[in-house]
């Protein structure tokens, strides 16, 4: 996660816990979208020169999932940040995006996308409603909804609801 949720990405820690979770105007409410267990918390600057996140550049001419690259914010010689070109963030973003100081690396992680599960009963507390985000470091539910998160296999399961490849 190298560009939204920018509060969570200054904040976040190995070891932590996100989620992601649909919304009423998109694949619909209490419907697991993402989860990620943070294995490394890295600089936006570290990101953008690092070797092993070169593969993260957006690249025009490959599969799917190389256009939609992340790592689209480095620093000129001047040390100015630049934006590559990429096809979801302008200009208009940059401050935005690099608010939040640091890039988010889950190595383990589910993604559901268009297939995303419907969230328990007993565990819909977890859910934010509205924008921003939710810190559940208090929730009681969450060690329970960790293993149901984890009784799914690892990786990706379909893609974006929005994609039509």
């Amino acid at each position: 996660m190298a560009t939204c949720k920018p509060k969570i990405r200054r904040f976040a820690e190995p070891n932590n816990w996100i989620i992601g979770t649909g919304s009423t105007n998109g694949i619909g409410a209490d419907r697991l979208i993402y989860a990620g267990f943070i294995s490394t918390v890295v600089t936006i600057e570290q990101y953008s020169t690092d070797e092993a996140y070169k593969i993260k550049i957006p690249a025009k001419d490959g599969d799917v999932w190389q256009r939609r690259g992340d790592n689209i914010y480095y620093k000129s010689q001047s040390g100015q940040w630049l934006q590559r070109d990429n096809s979801f963030h302008g200009e208009s973003e940059l401050e935005h995006d690099l608010s939040g100081k640091n890039v988010i690396v889950c190595k383990r992680f589910w993604y559901f996308g268009s297939s995303a599960p419907s969230i328990p009963v007993q565990f819909r507390s977890v859910i934010k409603t509205g924008p921003n985000h939710k810190d559940n470091i208090n929730n009681e539910c969450v060690p329970e909804f960790l293993i149901w998160v984890q009784s799914h296999s690892e990786g990706i399961h379909a893609k974006p609801s929005s994609i039509t490849v």
